[in-house]
């Protein structure tokens, strides 16, 4: 009978261990919960840990530092962890010579900015210019790039028709003389055609592009250096062929 006695008092003191270490537990989690969400509401206050400095890295041709950083100060709303970089990172891309932004925060008071400007690489119609990767940007400022070569075609061939002017200007450098490419042109047919720098047009059409080049290549030098000025325009539309329409005997055959 005293054993019994005995257990019952033990199982009873198990059980009340048991639920005394839930109600600790039960408490531990409430506490933890409610320290997290102060925490996290603390952090994240506009007022704690306020971006007291700002530094903007890239190296600039067109752009200012002052007023990229001007820029970045009025959209700073946050503090260190409560900032939106990626709307730092936005007002910064809608600056018409601003290519890519990186925006990082550095412990405890530092956003460094680092901006990639634009570097035009072609003219694309009269709309814009055509960055070193063929994307289009159009600056505010009216500048005139006359030294880039110009580039007209449908919407979406800006890249390709930036690939084949360099196709073109790579294969003009195996002359033994300089020609230079002022324009290429895509028509709504596909068709190619380039300018000269002597005015001369090249028309290679829709197909066989590095073919026809390749046969224009072999056939100018028998031109140089006398005659290529008296071309208006060399036709590559052909299997083997090409045909050469002089100046003088388009302006006579025309009239």
């Amino acid at each position: 009978m005293t054993n019994s006695y005995k257990e019952s008092n033990f199982d009873t003191e198990i059980s009340e261990q048991s639920h005394f270490s839930r109600l600790f537990g039960y408490f531990f989690v409430v506490v933890f919960i409610a320290l997290f969400l102060y925490g996290g509401n603390y952090l994240l206050h506009p007022n704690t840990l306020p971006i007291k400095h700002v530094k903007v890295e890239g190296s600039f041709d067109r752009l200012s530092q002052t007023e990229l950083k001007k820029n970045v100060v009025n959209n700073i709303r946050g503090g260190f962890f409560s900032l939106n970089v990626n709307e730092v990172r936005l007002a910064l891309l809608s600056m018409p010579w601003v290519r890519e932004v990186t925006v990082k925060r550095v412990w405890p008071d530092l956003l460094k900015v680092i901006v990639f400007e634009q570097v035009p690489s072609a003219r694309w119609g009269d709309l814009g210019l055509l960055n070193l990767s063929g994307e289009y940007f159009s600056p505010s400022e009216e500048i005139i790039f006359e030294d880039l070569p110009l580039l007209f075609g449908p919407i979406n061939s800006e890249i390709k028709l930036l690939d084949r002017y360099k196709v073109i200007q790579e294969k003009l450098q195996s002359l033994p003389f300089r020609l230079k490419v002022v324009s290429v042109i895509l028509n709504d047919r596909r068709a190619y055609s380039f300018d000269l720098e002597n005015e001369v047009r090249v028309v290679l059409g829709r197909h066989a592009f590095n073919e026809r080049l390749d046969r224009f290549l072999k056939f100018i030098p028998t031109l140089i250096p006398d005659g290529i000025n008296d071309i208006d325009s060399i036709d590559l539309r052909y299997s083997n062929g090409l045909s050469v329409f002089w100046k003088n005997k388009f302006n006579i055959s025309s009239n």
